[in-house]
């Protein structure tokens, strides 16, 4: 039995991230509604001033330096107006309460779990269009995706900053420095802590000490493993599940998910399972297949009840997600 073990397609790992990663927002204690104010239509301002901001704005001459995650120095404007990201995760903006004009919405806008905090951004492809992006007249972009091809010729519309692909809160911070909103941040972060706290709290009978977690994504007729990415961080630093110890091997060589054949489920598996899925038809069939095959009803997870799902909107790590999914955990693990 051979792993397949292949880095997807710039397109296919888009859709991978999105539809692992997804948007939460939860509702950790009874007294008051996780949803935070960056969730809501009416925090989150959409950056649209008058005519040419980026004119305006380098001719006052409030600009700055920022050394990006690459280590490129780059002039950006001290208030950024009219801001288009390029990236999986435009959730790492609207939880700040910044709503970018553009965003690559091609593949994702159908798969998040906040979509009503989409209105209004213009989709700018995927891959992205700088022929799009250039009509928009932004003033700042933000870059959190690998094709860095796009780099030169998008740093030539507008200041260009690269965010890394860190963890939630190194690329939250990062984009919060961009954005001057470092105190926001923060702020969502303790929050988020705070009632992380209270869910793990509430499913404390529910969780183990030392039980190790898999998470496997139905993406069509093809089957992944996760590593350290999508619902699998919330699992792993959140609720303190283990990998399982060939998950642990994928975290450890920096892969992010891996597809798999069927055959080396078991060895994967840990003592809880999540499978996540979309709606389509072919997605569908693929895992009524999976959950009927001899090789599934295997699993020991399976065997002891031990077994999850959930629809893959929850695959996305930025904190908007990882929020909104608090409230969805302790519906999804007593099921």
């Amino acid at each position: 039995m051979q792993k397949i073990h292949t880095r997807l397609t710039m397109l296919s790992s888009l859709l991978l991230f999105m539809l692992l990663l997804s948007a939460c927002s939860g509702n950790a204690n009874n007294s008051r509604n996780v949803t935070s104010a960056a969730d809501s239509k009416d925090n989150v301002q959409t950056s649209a001033p008058s005519s040419s901001p980026s004119a305006e704005t380098f001719a006052s001459g409030k600009t700055r330096k920022f050394t990006d995650s690459k280590g490129r120095e780059v002039e950006i404007p001290v208030n950024p107006q009219k801001i288009v990201y390029v990236g999986s995760d435009p959730g790492d903006l609207l939880v700040l309460g910044v709503k970018p004009i553009g965003a690559s919405l091609t593949v994702i806008a159908s798969q998040v779990a906040y979509p009503e905090l989409l209105e209004g951004i213009e989709d700018v492809g995927y891959p992205s269009s700088p022929e799009k992006i250039l009509s928009l007249n932004p003033d700042l972009i933000i870059f959190s995706d690998w094709d860095e091809k796009l780099l030169e010729p998008l740093s030539s519309i507008a200041p260009t900053v690269v965010i890394g692909e860190g963890d939630t809160y190194v690329r939250l911070r990062q984009i919060a420095d961009v954005l001057g909103k470092q105190d926001i941040a923060e702020q969502k972060i303790a929050d988020y802590e705070t009632d992380a706290a209270s869910v793990k709290e509430q499913l404390k009978l529910k969780l183990k000490s030392g039980e190790t977690a898999t998470v496997f994504l139905q993406l069509g007729k093809t089957l992944y493993v996760m590593g350290h990415q999508g619902i699998s961080v919330s699992l792993y630093d959140m609720l303190g599940f283990t990998p399982n110890p060939k998950v642990q091997e994928l975290i450890n060589q920096g892969e992010r998910f891996s597809e798999i054949s069927e055959e080396v489920l078991p060895s994967y598996s840990g003592d809880v399972v999540f499978v996540l899925g979309d709606k389509t038809n072919e997605t569908s069939s693929a895992l009524d297949g999976l959950l009927n095959s001899a090789i599934w009803k295997s699993i020991p997870a399976v065997k002891n009840g031990q077994m999850y799902y959930a629809d893959s909107k929850w695959n996305f790590d930025d904190l908007l997600t990882r929020t909104r999914l608090l409230e969805e955990l302790p519906k999804l693990m007593a099921k």
